[in-house]
């Protein structure tokens, strides 16, 4: 008989948790690590799709990506590149969440189960879950 606790953790699973751990000490970097950049690459991780493809390589400084920013819609419309959106208390490991920092500037943040991790300076920084006022569901 087949017992249910005997299964491997699904392959997406898997290729998330080895993708936060290779970047957990990753600093943000306009155009290579920053929360958009993760976002993708987070998505792309769980469902071999990358919404950025066409946006890698086209920004390095901080004017750069605000100016996608603005004109990709804004922090929601990148975040709805990723999935379709659901209530953000229903994210769960691998969806995109949009969350705010302390100085209230938005952020694309990616579900880890009980917080939204974000590139920082110093590494990923994790967020509580309660934060998001947006999350998209990731295809897996």
């Amino acid at each position: 008989m087949h017992d249910p606790h005997d299964q491997q953790p699904q392959e997406w699973l898997r290729r998330l948790n080895d993708l936060v751990a290779q970047r957990m000490s990753t600093p943000f970097e306009w155009g290579a690590h920053d929360c958009c950049l993760w976002a993708a690459d987070c998505v792309q991780a769980v469902s071999g799709a990358d919404p950025a493809a066409s946006l890698r390589g086209t920004y390095s400084t901080a004017r750069q990506a605000m100016a996608l920013v603005d004109e990709l819609g804004g922090m929601a419309a990148i975040g709805a590149l990723c999935g379709a959106e659901i209530p953000p208390m229903g994210a769960g490991p691998g969806d995109v969440g949009l969350v705010a920092n302390e100085d209230g500037r938005e952020l694309l943040g990616v579900c880890m189960g009980t917080v939204w991790l974000v590139p920082g300076s110093d590494g990923m920084g994790a967020m509580a879950f309660g934060s998001a006022v947006k999350a998209w569901r990731v295809a897996r």
